[in-house]
């Protein structure tokens, strides 16, 4: 996801992968609050959705991510879930995008990771969200933000279901809330969260220390599952 005003002219919203759980959240906040005049995603299928959100602004773009150069174009003037296509979408948002005196791009990428991601996790799947994080600071944007949200409380059923996510939520949603933990997240929740950091600058994660700059130069924002529950609800 990534947002963008280039000069002057209206914001850009993409959601670019195959439109998860909580890619599908953020499109509907941003599609109700309706503060972009244009909103693209980027997927391998169309984002189906209830016909009460408003969808005059909204523009989907059905690409083949083993192709992505054949639709360089679609990334015109768009700051901006397997890694290759992320990164590789992310590439292409910075090359298309890139301000004539700078190498970083004037965009403000966000990226919901996973909670534990590691570059050198021993498991697969965090080691790749890890890595994922790692590259996207580098890839050359002004600004990145990564989201970690804890697990994942589902609105609405997952197109391919997880097995174990709603025995974790189940058992370990009640324990979090009682220790004031917040290490389950509600899909809606991390939108939410996702789509305000996109509009107000201000907002930062409550550790100054997940503020940095990377090596190139980007201001790389680390959002805990903490910091989601705060923004969202801050009392």
């Amino acid at each position: 996801m990534s947002e963008n005003n280039m000069n002057r002219i209206a914001l850009i919203f993409v959601i670019n992968s195959e439109i998860g759980a909580v890619g599908k959240q953020v499109l509907k906040d941003v599609l109700k609050t309706g503060t972009y005049s244009k909103v693209v995603t980027v997927g391998r299928r169309p984002v189906e959705l209830d016909e009460n959100i408003p969808q005059d602004k909204l523009v989907q773009k059905i690409v083949d991510f083993e192709n992505l150069e054949a639709h360089r174009d679609d990334f015109k003037n768009v700051k901006q879930i397997d890694q290759t296509y992320v990164l590789n979408s992310a590439k292409l948002i910075q090359e298309e995008n890139k301000a004539p005196n700078s190498e970083l791009a004037p965009v403000h990428f966000l990226y919901c990771s996973s909670l534990g991601a590691n570059k050198n996790s021993m498991f697969l799947y965090t080691k790749t969200k890890g890595q994922t994080e790692e590259k996207l600071a580098e890839t050359g944007f002004e600004k990145v933000s990564i989201f970690r949200p804890g697990a994942l409380e589902v609105v609405e059923p997952r197109t391919r279901p997880r097995l174990m996510e709603p025995l974790l939520v189940t058992l370990y949603k009640p324990i979090s809330n009682l220790f004031g933990l917040k290490q389950v997240n509600s899909v809606d929740t991390v939108g939410k969260a996702m789509h305000k950091v996109a509009e107000d600058s201000s907002i930062k994660p409550i550790n100054a220390d997940n503020v940095k700059k990377s090596v190139i130069g980007s201001l790389v924002s680390l959002y805990l599952n903490t910091d989601v529950e705060t923004i969202v609800n801050p009392n």
